[in-house]
């Protein structure tokens, strides 16, 4: 009895610690931002390296742009050189997130393949685009004018 006892146990050990293992690598295991352009109408959506975010901060990134106030906005999303599923970024939410305002936080989803996020922009002059995917829920996209 005591040893059928003993090999119930481990066997249970084992299985649990399985399990733990594989829940463990699969939460750890987090997209690389590094690999995100900024993609849009301004650079016919491709992946174009003047246009590749870089680290600002701690899993927030960034990219630089001159854009023409012109009155038209401008189709934008973050997403990599494939348009892989997990690093492909549009706006959250149709209501509440798809237009961008300068200096106003929107969410993101990268998880999505359609929904691009609108900025017109009021003056002609060089904005900066981000994503910060810190915290939990939705990544957090803003745009800040730098100069006119």
């Amino acid at each position: 009895m005591h040893i059928r006892r003993l090999v119930v146990t481990a066997l249970i050990s084992v299985f649990v610690s399985g399990c733990a293992t594989n829940v463990i690598q699969n939460f750890t295991n987090t997209p690389d931002y590094s690999k995100l352009y900024l993609r849009g109408v301004f650079s016919w959506w491709e992946a174009d390296e003047k246009y590749r975010l870089k680290q600002i901060e701690d899993n927030v990134f960034a990219t630089k742009i001159e854009l023409i106030a012109d009155g038209q906005p401008y189709d934008f999303k973050f997403a990599d050189a494939n348009w892989s599923p997990d690093l492909n970024c549009g706006y959250a939410s149709l209501s509440n997130d798809q237009v961008v305002i300068v200096n106003e936080v929107v969410n993101a989803n990268c998880e999505r393949t359609d929904e691009n996020f609108k900025f017109t922009p009021q003056e002609t002059g060089v904005y900066q685009f981000s994503i910060d995917f810190n915290g939990f829920g939705s990544p957090k996209v803003l745009i800040e004018q730098l100069t006119n």
